[in-house]
């Protein structure tokens, strides 16, 4: 006689399957009222310059490379982005971000992380690459910096502490996406060396960042996407020994840091010019 299946027998399944996909990324459209809250309270305009260079390509994944600075001047992104999938029709994409490894250790921090779209089962390079391949996650991402991004140098973008990224990119075959992004500074307090020093290291420190979060609204956040096309080809990486593969993904990130950091200029270069055009209507206004 078949076994009878109760309504609570249901119930936990989909509970189980549910549990199963946190720490996997998140279905855009779940995460919709988070999108719109913070982006309500938190950021009072916004700005993609270049949007449709955002859009996933067919069959392929989206890997998205953004500059860092500051702490938390990165952490718009990905609500803006959210929202521009979910304006797009998109928002049965499964996204991810990936925040530096060390927080993973914070004690609750992993399953708040988890249920907020950080892969936090794949912290390995082999499992994120498997999951953008058989579109498991179709949108994924990090902010290279890292550690570093408590420091100040003389580029926006600084050193790089990790590279698994841009070789998941690679090794995916995935469309690759830049981001330089500009007004997120208004949560972080920069304390510089005296006199404008700069200590003779690679990268020339500046000073520190010092976190103060979301205290206050951004007026004004501003994106620049730009589609990036590696030199570095996945059979080429896949050949190479472990010491080549460091030398050809290092070279790679030179490269991309240099991009991000003429981005970023050519977005601050926009936003001026925005703003002084805005300033000169006003006074003619007046």
């Amino acid at each position: 006689m078949p076994a009878l299946i109760k309504e609570n027998d249901l119930l936990m399944e989909e509970k189980m399957d549910d549990e199963a996909t946190i720490g996997e990324g998140i279905v855009v459209k779940d995460a919709e009222s988070i999108i719109n809250l913070f982006l309500q309270f938190a950021v009072k305009e916004y700005k993609i310059y270049n949007p449709k260079t955002l859009l996933p390509e067919k069959e392929k994944p989206l890997v998205i490379i953004s500059a860092h600075g500051p702490q938390w001047a990165p952490a718009p992104i990905m609500f803006i982005l959210g929202k521009y999938f979910l304006d797009n029709g998109l928002g049965d994409i499964v996204g991810s971000f990936y925040p530096h490894p060390l927080f993973m250790r914070v004690p609750g921090m992993k399953a708040i992380f988890g249920r907020l779209g950080v892969p936090t089962k794949v912290y390995d390079l082999p499992g994120l690459v498997d999951r953008l391949n058989d579109g498991r996650i179709q949108v994924t991402g990090t902010a290279p910096e890292g550690i570093y991004c408590n420091f100040q140098w003389e580029d926006y973008v600084g050193p790089y502490d990790n590279a698994g990224m841009v070789a998941a990119a690679v090794l995916s075959q995935a469309k690759l996406v830049l981001i330089a992004h500009q007004g997120g500074d208004a949560w972080n307090f920069q304390a510089n060396l005296p006199f404008g020093w700069t200590l003779p290291i690679p990268g020339g420190l500046r000073g520190v960042n010092i976190p103060i979060g979301p205290v206050r609204r951004i007026d004004r956040y501003a994106m620049l996407a730009k589609k990036y096309k590696p030199a570095l080809k996945k059979a080429e990486l896949e050949a190479a020994s472990a010491k080549e593969r460091k030398l050809l993904i290092g070279l790679e990130v030179a490269k991309i840091r240099t991009q991000l950091n003429l981005m970023t200029e050519d977005l601050q270069q926009r936003e001026a010019k925005l703003l002084a055009s805005k300033n000169g209507k006003k006074k003619v206004e007046k």
